[in-house]
């Protein structure tokens, strides 16, 4: 496995080189990891912990599986590849409206939260999305009911909608 404290760049590029892409700039980076453009029109992120890694991945198959592309109008990314050892993913670039990230997601099973912590995560969000948490709300059930995929880091840097 890919030690965490190896430099993202350089885990992003061993992974490009290794399939005959360029990474091309960085497209950001978070507190699961760090994400770059190709000249092959896709995006790599490579990740802080195999935890976060699996997660993704595990969404990314999944809705490979069942070919979702996109949920009530927004974007989905596609996986193109992956790489294990880099912890490295590599999807399709989309374009707004879409929903990203799917590290600190739950597959099956929703998380064992108390009802004071869903409270104060629902408030957050409606509080963080303004006149956008009811579509935003709907996304995350949409994805829970129909894909099994429980999004918990649902922020607007993960979706299309600006912050109030």
């Amino acid at each position: 496995m890919a030690n965490p404290f190896t430099d993202p760049l350089h885990r992003a590029s061993d992974y490009a080189t290794q399939r005959g892409i360029l990474l091309k700039q960085s497209l950001g980076y978070g507190k699961d990891g760090s994400v770059f453009g190709t000249d092959a029109a896709t995006a790599v992120k490579v990740f802080r912990s195999t935890t976060c890694f699996d997660s993704e991945l595990a969404c990314y198959l999944r809705l490979r599986e069942l070919d979702v592309r996109q949920v009530i109008g927004h974007a989905v990314p596609r996986l193109v590849s992956f790489d294990d050892h880099l912890l490295a993913i590599e999807m399709t670039i989309v374009q707004p409206p879409y929903i990203l990230d799917f590290a600190s997601s739950r597959l099956d099973f929703p998380p064992d939260f108390s009802d004071e912590i869903l409270a104060q995560w629902e408030s957050d969000r409606r509080e963080e999305f303004g006149p956008h948490w009811p579509h935003v709300r709907l996304l995350v059930h949409l994805f829970a009911e129909n894909f099994g995929i429980y999004l918990l880091d649902v922020h607007p840097r993960n979706s299309s909608f600006p912050s109030p």
